[in-house]
């Protein structure tokens, strides 16, 4: 009895260490939400993937949060994607694919414009007569009686604004494209497709030559190229991210650094996962161990 209770505990123990596992093992990135634009459907069953080998090297970060090696870039119909994660909207829009097949049918749609009016349109002003001043009336009296007569004076032309009359909104045309039938890979396509390919190929390299990439959809991409300026960048940042009170104070201390590629909105973003330096951490450490023995030859 006391070996079944014995083996009881035992097995439960590693039920416990194996559900804690599963759960600290899931990286802080699969929490990160598409802010991206989806590609269309049509896309990925006419243009499938291209998937990269994995790698470890590089720093990518997603909405100012950091995204773990190894990497895997991949184009995925016409966005780029990294370990699964949406990194660009559209490289090529699925409507210039559209254009390069044969029959395609435009059509042109016309939207009403909204019944609220646009921004106030400026109205000319328009001039007044000439007034005679308020004394006027007295002094025509005065004048019949002085030897001299006083001479009339009169106001000057005066502007007013007839104030502003709103200018409606003028109607929107969209323009659609579409086919029948099955995409048909032609001269024309596979040129576009080449264009995507090759961005997802700069990803890939500036990834494994140790570079940093930061995407977001809400501010323009941040690449730095692998060699000393990235590692230095990424040896001082943990410090910085720690050492933070607010978005601001994480901007100037990075700016202070030389990291003037570091955009407030991308320091906002970082501020916001800044418990993230001790993840950022290990990593440095990882890597300062790892040219250790590669310099011992090992």
């Amino acid at each position: 009895m006391m070996i079944k209770n014995i083996l009881a505990a035992a097995l439960a123990g590693v039920c416990v260490l194996t559900a804690s596992a599963s759960t600290t093992s899931k990286a802080a990135g699969q929490q990160i939400k598409n802010n991206f634009r989806r590609p269309q459907v049509a896309s990925l069953k006419a243009l499938k993937a291209t998937i990269g080998k994995p790698f470890d090297a590089g720093w990518l970060f997603i909405d100012g949060q950091f995204v773990e090696p190894p990497y895997k870039v991949e184009r995925y119909g016409t966005v780029l994607r990294v370990n699964g994660f949406q990194i660009t909207n559209d490289v090529v829009p699925w409507e210039e694919f559209i254009k390069t097949q044969e029959g395609v049918v435009v059509t042109k749609t016309e939207s009403a414009p909204d019944s609220t009016e646009s921004a106030p349109e400026p109205v000319p002003e328009a001039e007044l007569e000439d007034e005679e001043d308020d004394d006027d009336v007295a002094s025509s009296l005065d004048d019949l009686f002085d030897d001299e007569p006083v001479k009339k004076t009169t106001k000057k032309k005066t502007k007013k604004s007839a104030g502003y009359k709103l200018r409606p909104k003028k109607p929107t045309t969209k323009v659609a494209y579409s086919f029948d039938g099955e995409f048909v890979p032609n001269e024309k396509s596979n040129a576009l497709l080449a264009r995507i390919n090759k961005a997802r190929g700069r990803i890939d390299a500036m990834l494994r030559a140790g570079g940093i990439i930061c995407a977001s959809s809400k501010y323009s991409y941040i690449r730095v190229d692998g060699g000393p300026v990235a590692d230095q960048a990424m040896e001082k940042l943990p410090g910085i991210m720690k050492a933070a009170k607010t978005p601001e104070d994480l901007l100037v201390s990075a700016r202070n650094a030389g990291m003037v590629f570091f955009s407030s909105p991308f320091c906002a973003d970082l501020y916001r996962n800044r418990f993230t330096y001790l993840r950022l951490e290990e990593r440095c450490k990882s890597i300062k161990e790892k040219k250790q023995w590669q310099s011992l030859g090992l």
